[in-house]
């Protein structure tokens, strides 16, 4: 793994380093397993002492809490430490680079449109008429369908699906096992028989969104599904058809939301979070792990439980709960003195 220099670091990061700029920079760790040839980061006070401590030889911290000079180790000055740690992990990244241009066991329909800088990995299958853009990555095993669009700078990981006509936008990450576009879940009853509903909608996947490993996203019965840009889904969630999903939302491993349901922007699904159909979740609205969304939530409010309710509302109830017990009692009391 190569060295960095302090200033090369400094500079990529845009902080202000105080420290020797020639002093080489072997890693990048935590305040439990940064070597002393490696950098970590602190974001607070508690934060720093314990990376004092560390072995590390040099620390991003905000500029409001860098100690005096005359410390021996080295500090990279940035406003937002815990985003230039991760600005500077990109540096570290073990994963080799793919090499660019077309394997030979990769299949490529006809009228497929392939942007410039691609690379394109053994066993993929790319459809009739895709359209892939310019610095793509598509690793082994990876199935684009045919007229499916990919934008620039993406990459998709190993077995990612992109089904028929679904569109990703720019800088999309597919994580191993992600499906994008598969068939919606609709059914119609007739003489005891579940008659499937054809799924002849699409899925939108807007600018700088990331999918997880074994993520599914449903095609649209008509119309389509949209992911806006900037939301960061998780592993093993479900979006089920016609959801809508605002930008820069957080879906966390295990969520499921059912069909036609809307998230607003900047909205946070904790694990596990069950939404039922057609609800709307308002902007910046945050639902806690294991919640059950059965109605409309209001904007840029914290909901815990099942059905979901108000965290204030819910500690009020919780605070009745842990007295049933003492209610108990009064009521067996009460009862006695009644003679019932």
């Amino acid at each position: 793994m190569p060295a960095y220099r302090l200033v090369e670091i400094a500079e990529h990061i845009r902080a202000v380093l105080r420290g020797d700029p020639d002093h080489l920079i072997h890693s990048a760790g935590g305040l439990e397993d940064v070597t002393d040839q490696g950098l970590t980061y602190a974001e607070d006070e508690r934060k720093l002492r314990q990376a004092l401590q560390s072995p590390a030889a040099a620390i991003i911290v905000h500029p409001n809490h860098a100690p005096p000079n005359g410390n021996l180790k080295a500090f990279l000055l940035h406003p937002n430490p815990r985003l230039a740690f991760a600005q500077a992990l990109s540096l570290f990244n073990p994963m080799p680079k793919p090499a660019l241009g077309v394997h030979p066991t990769a299949v490529i329909g006809a009228g497929v449109s392939l942007g410039d800088e691609v690379s394109i990995q053994p066993y993929a299958v790319i459809g009739d008429g895709a359209k892939i853009g310019h610095r793509v990555n598509i690793y082994p095993y990876v199935y684009v369908g045919d007229g499916a669009v990919v934008g620039d700078d993406c990459t998709l990981y190993p077995h990612a699906v992109v089904m028929p006509f679904v569109a990703l936008g720019d800088r999309v990450a597919l994580h191993p096992g992600a499906v994008v576009g598969g068939d919606g879940y609709a059914y119609v009853q007739h003489e005891g028989i579940h008659h499937k509903i054809p799924q002849i909608g699409t899925v939108v996947v807007e600018e700088d969104v990331e999918i997880g490993s074994n993520a599914t996203i449903d095609r649209a019965m008509t119309a389509e599904t949209r992911i806006g840009k900037g939301t960061k889904i998780d592993n093993l969630a479900q979006i089920a058809h016609n959801v809508k999903v605002g930008s820069h939302c957080l879906i966390v491993s295990q969520v499921g939301i059912a069909g036609s349901s809307v998230l607003e922007d900047y909205v946070v699904l904790a694990g596990q979070v069950g939404v039922k159909d057609h609800v709307r979740i308002g902007q910046g609205a945050v639902v806690g792990a294991q919640g059950g969304v059965t109605k409309n939530l209001a904007p840029n409010t914290v909901y815990w439980g099942t059905p979901a309710i108000s965290h204030r509302e819910l500690l009020h109830i919780l605070s009745h709960f842990h007295r049933l017990p003492q209610l108990a009692e009064r009521i067996q009391a009460l009862e006695k003195k009644l003679g019932m």
